[in-house]
């Protein structure tokens, strides 16, 4: 409690805030002490405690102390002063807020607000205040004071000390988290423990402590309800017995010599004995013995408090079987920790010695550790690599591929057989075939995973072997056919040229016969255009960029050049400019838009838009044309081989087209990814740098 308090109860004006609740209750019980000082209540105050009473009251080993209705202690026993480290003077006449610790002031106020509408007195725990200003837990109990008419007058309150409950529930409680099994049990013992305090209630004849008074030869003169119903007498069966009667067996020895110790010495306290009831049945009990001395001041006698620690005796052992299970688990967990040390170096071990790359990494993506094929492959020390983000080593080419990667582990918890490139130090990269696992904590908590990176560098060496002896046979091949679709041209373009004249000729014949005029055009503009797939893979010709080109304009070209009978397409409303070769991306935009009507057998819709993009980690602003349409999807396995050249699902067509399409955007120096669900469609994102 800061700042100083006063004997009324008011504290200084440093630390209290005038008009506070606290402050006026406090200024009411000034001014309630004067009004009782000043006036003839105590005398009427003390005339109430019977002089039977007085002695009883005076030399009981537990605090007490009567007060008014506002809260004015008019009388208290030595033990209380003392207890408190006060006189007895300096007590009387001082409010019960001076002796309350600050955190049980707002409680003890409430509970004086119920008792003054109720006249009911509840046990309640506060914390009380010694005069050096440290604090200590006590149980309060009370009897309510009436005058002659009955009026509520005061309280007679007893304080039991709740000091050694408290360590008994700290003790409790230091083991809880180490031994829960046995928590329960402990809750139990507390709830015992608190019952036996509350049968220690009225300290007059219904005291909850167990009092007898006995003379210089052990013999019992009075005793309380308490004590007689506790052993299970009446008080006529219990005065002028011996104390040793009702000691069980086993501390009569203790006792008897207890017992010599206090007429030789005068003092007797906290002596543990078996005591025994009427029924044989026996308990544990807490005796502290004050002396009775006649008016000439020598010893007749004493009074002696009994109290039932049968509970903490029981607590005591509980908490010392706690520590020996303790002891033991602690040996256990010291052999389970050197075998986890054990399993630990070995794992250690595979980890530092694996020929495949290994690094850990947080849930943030960030390296917390690698082992040394890792750090040797990218010439690294492992203090460059700990603490960096995963992407500082990750090709340039690759960043969008371990982007996905992660995205897949957030989803299924795994990575299998990712393709990334690694970057070493000196700048050279290499491929890498990524495989990862999740990383737990003791909890079963995910905190990151270990990626495994095979190098493929041989692999790929091998298969880049393997497509340069394809690329030359493709090159052979496209050479004859550059031949071949160059030869075609000139016939085709005399039957395409015929074909007009005889138009031109015979309108009427045209008429007649529109339907094969007809076939016969859709048919010259496919070969046309598989000879245009084809001189477009064979021999590529360099692009013709243009600035801000209308890429809408490019898109409504190319929907022109495609036969749509029952296809919906949806033309975007906005549009970009950009600095691209339009016919190459009408030819790409052409060729996606035949191959969605040609998916759908030209019943369904196709969906095309346009908008601004930033990919993550590139400097550059991108803009982004999708084509989705309806139909049925790419089955799976199909989607690695669909930019392959010469591969189709289609009996008409080259196996070039999209392959076409994927060379001329990589020109542009842009990408174009493939989104699919089956039954559902298919969507081609084309990003092109602005």
């Amino acid at each position: 409690m800061s700042g100083t308090t006063s004997k009324s109860g008011m504290r200084s004006k440093k630390d209290s805030t005038p008009g506070s609740n606290d402050e006026k209750k406090r200024l009411q019980n000034t001014q309630s002490w004067y009004a009782v000082k000043n006036s003839s209540i105590l005398p009427h105050m003390y005339g109430l405690l019977e002089q039977n009473y007085q002695d009883l009251y005076e030399k009981t080993p537990c605090m007490l102390r009567s007060t008014t209705v506002d809260g004015i202690i008019f009388t208290c026993n030595e033990f209380y002063a003392k207890k408190l480290g006060y006189q007895k003077n300096e007590v009387i006449g001082s409010s019960i807020f001076d002796h309350t610790a600050e955190k049980s002031i707002q409680k003890l106020l409430d509970g004086i607000e119920h008792w003054k509408t109720s006249e009911n007195i509840s046990d309640v725990e506060i914390w009380l205040k010694r005069k050096d200003g440290s604090t200590f837990p006590i149980l309060l109990h009370g009897t309510n004071l009436f005058d002659k008419n009955k009026k509520l007058i005061g309280k007679t309150s007893v304080l039991v000390d709740m000091t050694e409950i408290y360590k008994a529930r700290e003790m409790l409680d230091s083991n809880q988290g180490q031994i829960k099994t046995q928590l329960v049990e402990l809750e139990k013992s507390n709830v015992l423990l608190m019952k036996t305090e509350r049968k220690y209630r009225d300290m007059y004849e219904n005291s909850p402590d167990l009092l007898h008074t006995m003379d210089l030869e052990g013999m019992i003169l009075d005793c309380n309800n308490s004590y007689c119903i506790y052993l299970g007498y009446t008080k006529k069966e219990v005065i002028g017995k011996h104390i040793f009667d009702f000691v069980a067996i086993q501390s009569i020895a203790e006792c008897e010599n207890s017992f010599q110790v206090w007429k030789s010495t005068g003092s007797v306290s906290n002596t543990k004995t078996w005591f025994k009831r009427k029924d044989n049945s026996e308990f544990l009990g807490l005796t502290n013995t004050i002396n009775r001395y006649d008016i000439n001041g020598e010893l007749i006698g004493s009074d002696t408090t009994m109290r039932d620690i049968t509970d903490l005796y029981e607590i005591k052992k509980t908490v010392e079987d706690n520590e020996r299970k303790l002891k033991q688990q602690n040996e256990a967990l010291k052999i389970a920790y050197d075998h986890l040390l054990e399993t630990e170096q070995k794992y250690r071990t595979l980890y530092e010695k694996s020929p495949d790359l290994l690094r850990t990494i947080d849930l943030a993506g960030n390296i917390i550790d690698c082992n040394d094929a890792y750090c040797t492959s990218l010439g690294y020390s492992r203090e460059e690599i700990v603490g960096k983000p995963m992407f500082v080593h990750v090709a340039e080419r690759s960043v969008r591929d371990l982007k996905d990667a992660m995205l897949e582990w957030d989803q299924t918890g795994s990575i299998k057989n990712r393709e990334i490139w690694l970057e070493r130090k000196t700048g050279g990269i290499f491929p890498t075939l990524l495989l990862s696992t999740n990383l737990y904590d003791i909890n079963g908590n995910l905190i990151g995973q270990i990626g495994a990176l095979r190098d493929m560098t041989v692999m790929h060496d091998a298969q880049k072997e393997i497509e340069e002896h394809k690329t030359k046979r493709l090159s052979a091949i496209g050479e004859l056919s550059a031949r071949i679709a160059h030869d075609l041209r000139n016939p085709l373009s005399v039957v395409h040229n015929t074909l007009e004249i005889i138009r031109i000729q015979n309108p009427d014949f045209e008429k007649s016969n529109q339907p094969k005029f007809d076939r016969i055009e859709r048919a010259i503009k496919r070969m046309t255009h598989q000879i245009d797939e084809v001189m477009e893979y064979v021999v590529p010709n360099p692009l013709k960029l243009q600035q801000h080109v209308s890429l809408l304009g490019v898109v409504n070209s190319s929907v022109s050049n495609v036969v749509t009978k029952n296809t919906e397409i949806h033309v975007p409303q906005n549009d970009i400019h950009i600095e691209c070769d339009p016919e190459k991306l009408e030819i790409v935009f052409t060729n996606l838009l035949l191959n969605a009507t040609q998916a759908m057998n030209n019943q369904g819709s196709i969906y095309l838009r346009i908008k601004d993009c930033q990919i993550d980690n590139v400097n550059k602003s991108f803009v982004t044309i999708e084509i989705e349409d309806t139909g049925p999807g790419i089955p799976k396995n199909l989607l690695n081989k669909i930019f392959d050249p010469l591969f189709t699902t289609r009996q008409i067509g080259t196996g070039l087209g999209l392959v076409s399409c994927k060379n001329i955007i990589e020109k542009h120096g842009g990408h174009i990814d493939i989104k699919t669900e089956i039954g559902k469609g298919t969507t081609f994102i084309i990003n092109i740098p602005k």
